[in-house]
């Protein structure tokens, strides 16, 4: 019995996508190239310009795919955490599940959100970041009745781990070397002292301008 030729298709696309999210992990967008891609996923030049359109059409397309991916991880994340009552152990959840992520998808959101080459794929990022911003911040703002400001800056930290782990191997970030797990708890405990309510005494006030 023949396969379908949108099976077929379908399959060859998919190659070259997966073909695409391989290079961006190895060498970064400069490593995306018809050719190189064509003959990463065992296809030819012309079956991907047919697919895709140009380089720019394949970018946007595994754009989507990674950040899709990610939002749809979130989302599970985000579930499981709700069925967690106790808040410590959710937020520990969710800094582990971002730690992970960080891992997986570094390749990925290197290219597109962090060293982004186009105005559309940086506008798709921009939304992207945007939805996931509103995610955690209402999230922690329904989950500790905490301030605007205090989830927006909780936001920040996660957005700012998740691009330094993005642009940097973590020997050059710091000589001392941090297991992935050690830095979702510290992360965790980050989280919860910037949102939970009385865990760092108020507000911090400035100190007088010095003379």
């Amino acid at each position: 019995m023949r396969t379908p030729l949108q099976t077929r298709s379908e399959s060859s696309a998919d190659r070259m996508l997966a073909a695409t999210l391989a290079l961006l992990d190895e060498g970064g967008p400069a490593a995306v190239t018809v050719a190189a891609v064509a003959r990463a996923a065992g296809t030819s030049n012309g079956s991907l310009y047919h697919r895709f359109g140009d380089r720019q059409g394949l970018l946007l397309a595994a754009q989507s795919r990674v950040l899709g991916t990610i939002e749809a991880e979130t989302a599970q994340a985000f579930a499981l955490a709700d069925t967690e009552p106790d808040d410590e152990r959710a937020v520990a959840l969710l800094a582990a599940a971002a730690v992970d992520l960080f891992v997986r998808h570094r390749g990925g959101m290197r290219a597109f959100l962090v060293e982004v080459d186009s105005p559309e794929l940086e506008a798709a990022s921009t939304a992207f970041t945007h939805r996931l911003a509103a995610t955690v911040t209402q999230w922690l703002r329904g989950r500790f009745g905490c301030p605007v400001p205090d989830a927006e800056a909780a936001w920040r930290l996660l957005f700012a781990l998740g691009t330094s782990r993005a642009l940097f191997d973590d020997e050059a970030v710091s000589p001392v070397p941090l297991a992935p797990e050690a830095l979702a708890g510290s992360l965790a405990k980050a989280v919860l002292a910037v949102v939970r309510p009385g865990s760092a005494g108020g507000p911090l006030r400035p100190g007088p301008t010095p003379a």
